[in-house]
């Protein structure tokens, strides 16, 4: 019978190379759970006090005049069922059948004379939560 004897670089390296895989998955997984990074740029600001609630289906939602300030409407949605919603800027929300699991953050220049936002629905029977605020900042996506 004969031994065969391995290289000692060759172990060396087959190890290290375990140790940085592991490394990596091990950072990989501490990280999902992290808070995320804040944004390196500009945010945008309330202006106003937002305006929120439950809605189904299509609906236009009141937000008062907007103050002098104001340069943009921030936006929230929460799906609470299926179906697609629609933003009057055209930024869409596609919300998955498990009520909760999607929520869509957006920000849009304001329009003059803009003073409400209008949700269109594809389905009569969705349902979400939304919030829209007037802010002064940059638009976000």
């Amino acid at each position: 019978m004969s031994i065969m004897r391995r290289s000692p670089v060759l172990v060396l390296t087959g190890l290290l190379a375990g140790l940085l895989i592991t490394g990596c998955t091990a950072g990989d997984l501490e990280t999902e759970n992290q808070p995320q990074p804040a944004p390196t740029g500009p945010v945008p600001s309330a202006v106003a006090e937002p305006v929120s609630g439950t809605y189904t289906g299509t609906q236009t939602i009141e937000l008062g005049e907007p103050p002098e300030d104001a340069t943009h409407i921030g936006a929230e949605l929460k799906c609470l069922s299926a179906g697609t919603l629609t933003l009057t800027d055209g930024f869409e929300v596609i919300c998955q059948a498990s009520p909760g699991t999607t929520t869509a953050k957006s920000s849009y220049e304001l329009q003059p004379g803009q003073h409400s936002v209008t949700i269109t629905a594809t389905k009569p029977d969705t349902q979400y939560e939304a919030k829209f605020v007037y802010e002064n900042g940059p638009s976000i996506r």
